[in-house]
């Protein structure tokens, strides 16, 4: 292959896989360099040891395409571990029973079972187990068949947002994949976090208006598709997101007006900064910072959390993914202790994470988890 020929691929690990884990996988590729390639699911299951894979495993590897030089439809390997189960016991009974069998050489009796007969997931399912799979979007993403008709219609991919262009009060629309929503109650109403993916990464709106945090309670839900317009923040403490609208992408799409070559809808917004009255009330976005200045204050500093085994870390990881700061100034740095043998091992992550006493607790609930201390 010439250096002009040359192509590159992003590998990711497998056992970083949700539900999977590093000890299944080390295990397969142990049967894997002995034995070699495995030729189908079948054998698949009959190799690997049972004790060390189970049906959520199983279907996190289906979803995440693991499965699809075995067999191309996921949700034809998702579906049908009770099959692939039941299979692998009777193939291991036999195995180890020391008598032969009545019917070890009827063709009948050693045929594979069927899978179901189930139709593979639609494009959008698809991309949706492989999100639950990962915690990202990894070979397309929903939102690219739209780009064109959304271009059209003034929306910016996120990665615009900490471009310089983009000034402090600029009021903007983004679309994209609303990947988790977290809802919070404070002394002056209820608030709420957005993780929104789009085909530029991952990132976090807030919404401080209780009446559309109502309004649109069904447009909250994971995997829909939305354009949310929004106000840009840009002060010391970083970049912020403040959700003003939110609406369905294809509503989106039918009700608003777009234009034959591509444009980028940004406006920019004044902001009062002084008033007269100490009564006036203030404006919406001002407003807005007083209640981001007490999310601030309740936001724990670093916590500890003490482990003995790797039992709870996938579980710790899901809750972990919904936590994950972006642009906030006050952040959580988490640290895992692993006691084992009576000795510690400390591993600070790399990413910071927002977390309050209420997560505190939620973390000590985890099965597994020794304790959790916050400083």
């Amino acid at each position: 292959m010439t250096k002009e020929q040359k192509q590159y691929a992003i590998r990711f690990g497998l056992g970083a896989i949700k539900a999977v884990g590093l000890k299944m996988m080390d295990n397969l590729v142990k049967i894997r360099e002995k034995e070699g390639e495995f030729n189908d699911i079948y054998q698949f299951c009959q190799k690997v040891d049972s004790k060390s894979i189970n049906k959520k495993s199983i279907e996190a590897l289906a979803k995440s395409g693991s499965f699809d030089n075995l067999e191309p439809n996921r949700r034809k390997i998702a579906e049908s571990f009770e099959i692939l189960s039941n299979y692998s016991s009777q193939l291991k009974e036999e195995n180890e029973s020391s008598q032969m069998s009545l019917f070890s050489n009827d063709q009948d009796y050693n045929a594979k079972p069927d899978l179901k007969n189930i139709d593979n997931w639609n494009k959008v399912d698809k991309l949706k187990s492989e999100f639950e799979a990962f915690g990202f979007f990894l070979n397309e993403h929903p939102i690219d068949d739209y780009l064109d008709e959304l271009k059209k219609r003034g929306v910016i991919s996120s990665i615009r947002i900490d471009e310089e262009d983009i000034e402090d009060n600029s009021l903007v629309k983004i679309a994209g994949v609303v990947c988790s929503s977290k809802h919070r109650s404070g002394s002056k109403g209820r608030f709420a976090y957005l993780s929104i993916s789009d085909p530029c990464g991952i990132f976090e709106a807030m919404i401080f208006d209780e009446a559309l945090i109502n309004s649109s309670r069904d447009l909250l839900e994971d995997a829909t598709l939305v354009v949310i317009e929004c106000l840009v923040k840009k002060d010391d403490g970083g970049t912020r997101i403040i959700t003003r609208n939110i609406t369905a992408l294809e509503s989106f799409l039918k009700n608003t007006e777009k234009k034959d070559q591509y444009f980028e809808d940004i406006t920019k917004i004044k902001s009062r900064k002084n008033y007269k009255n100490k009564n006036e009330e203030l404006p919406k976005n001002e407003a807005e910072n007083n209640k981001i200045d007490e999310i601030k204050k309740n936001i724990i500093t670093k916590i500890e959390i003490i482990i003995k085994d790797r039992n709870p870390i996938s579980s710790l990881k899901a809750f972990l993914s919904q936590k994950q700061a972006f642009n906030e100034d006050k952040t959580t740095t988490v640290i895992i202790t692993v006691l084992n043998n009576n000795k510690f091992s400390k591993i600070e992550l790399l990413k910071k994470y927002l977390i309050d006493i209420n997560d505190v607790n939620k973390i000590k609930q985890i099965n597994s988890i020794i304790d959790v201390e916050n400083f």
